[in-house]
């Protein structure tokens, strides 16, 4: 019922942007007619399979970027949601659009936060008049349909990324394995991963297709003629990743995680990077621009800074899930910049308008460095001003990364790990050391 309701909810969305045009006697199917400014949702919402679904009496909220909103999402991603394999996420971004009851913007300003129909919550807040939800401005308010209203945004709401069941899977045998290999058990190690590479082989609860589990089959009848239990090892390793990374056709480099830190981002897929999204200073009304892009092992975030309208920063977001952080106390991250300063934050969460935790650091003009932020030394920001209070390495549910040096000019900032590190390790230093 959940999917029928988004359906009713985002054909609202094809309407003009004018409230004065909706007059509340038709309902959301009547409304639902062609318009130019949001091609991209009616593609997005088809290819979710979700437009014969129309019925339900609502009442639903419904957040309507438009085609403006998508263009700021890299092609690459849409590609991947518009894919087969997207198709769950790509439901759930649309789902994370949708709210069930009616809430007009009078009602929006009273709340702190509202639940969408993918379980997920949109934080709400005002700044300077605007209403802002998630990381995007209310563009217009209030487009009434007798089963819900409408608010056109100026940007596309990203939930937190979806698990796939296969990578719940590799994950947790990398969580088992890993220590087996380090403590000098190699052999526990491969019963480990060939026990999950095998149920991937033969289980029908994983989104693999058939070509890739007849590649992974042939792959693992390969590597059972190899008679180094260590590079067995090391080599059901590489197929995990190579699963996890959706590229089960090129052979990767395995990495088999040392106990001393935990990789949260290497940048090799490009999934990694389609997990990070921009946010900038136009809600704010700001000017400045970012995007991110994927450079074969690296994420590249670059754009130009812009003072105008009181504007000034450009930033980009990730989502971690709790307790990342558990029993680490440092961040630690390889980046190439080009001279100016940038900000590594940790947040509660992953949206907008909520306290950050900030460290700045300075980068080396076309050089790479390694950063160290111990945790403990961050400082809280809500909205750029300085407030009192620190985070728990426990408490971080998301990572940012700003532009925010009150400077104009073009930036960029390539990045190439972010690592969680003990104390033993974030005593080294705050701030630069040269590779």
């Amino acid at each position: 019922m959940k999917i029928i309701a988004l359906v009713l909810a985002l054909t609202t969305l094809l309407v003009p942007f004018s409230p004065s045009e909706a007059k509340g006697a038709d309902s959301i199917v009547d409304i639902a007619v062609g318009s130019d400014q949001f091609k991209t949702l009616v593609a997005a919402v088809k290819a979710a399979g979700l437009v014969e679904a129309l019925a339900g009496p609502g009442p639903f909220t419904a957040f309507a970027p438009t085609d403006s909103a998508f263009s700021r999402i890299d092609n690459d991603t849409l590609q991947f949601l518009l894919s087969d394999r997207g198709l769950p996420e790509l439901q759930n971004i649309l789902k994370h659009h949708v709210v069930a009851g009616r809430f007009d913007s009078s009602a929006l300003v009273g709340l702190d936060q509202v639940e969408t129909l993918a379980g997920t919550a949109l934080e709400l807040s005002s700044v300077r008049g605007r209403v802002i939800v998630g990381e995007a401005a209310v563009e217009a308010a209030d487009i009434v349909a007798s089963n819900g209203v409408i608010h056109v945004i100026d940007r596309v709401l990203l939930p937190p990324p979806l698990e796939r069941a296969v990578n719940t899977l590799l994950s947790a045998a990398i969580e088992r394995g890993v220590p087996l290999f380090n403590d000098g058990s190699p052999e526990a190690c491969c019963a480990v991963y060939v026990t999950a590479l095998e149920a991937l082989v033969l289980g029908t609860g994983f989104d693999l297709s058939d070509s890739e589990r007849k590649t992974l089959r042939g792959r693992l009848v390969e590597a059972e003629k190899m008679t180094d239990v260590r590079a067995l090892a090391w080599e059901y390793r590489g197929l995990i990743d190579a699963v996890i990374q959706g590229n089960l056709k090129v052979a990767s480099t395995p990495v088999i995680e040392d106990v001393s830190g935990k990789s949260l981002f290497t940048f090799e897929s490009s999934d990694q990077v389609r997990r990070w999204r921009t946010v900038l200073d136009g809600v704010m009304g700001g000017q400045s621009t970012g995007k991110i892009s994927h450079a074969g092992s690296t994420l590249v975030f670059e754009g130009n800074t812009s003072l105008r309208n009181n504007g000034g920063f450009s930033s980009m977001r990730t989502s971690l899930p709790k307790k990342s952080l558990d029993g680490f106390s440092a961040l630690q991250v390889r980046v190439k910049g080009d001279g100016r300063t940038y900000i590594l934050g940790s947040r509660g969460s992953s949206g907008a308008g909520r306290d950050s935790y900030w460290a700045r650091f300075d980068t080396v003009a076309g050089e790479w460095i390694t950063v160290t932020v111990p945790i403990e030394k961050m400082e809280r920001h809500f909205f750029g001003q300085k407030l009192p209070g620190k985070i728990d390495p426990s408490q971080i549910g998301g990572l940012d990364f700003y532009i925010y040096d009150k400077k104009a000019g073009s930036f960029r900032l390539e990045i190439d790990s972010i690592v969680a590190v003990p104390s033993v390790e974030a005593d080294i230093a705050f701030g630069n050391s040269p590779i």
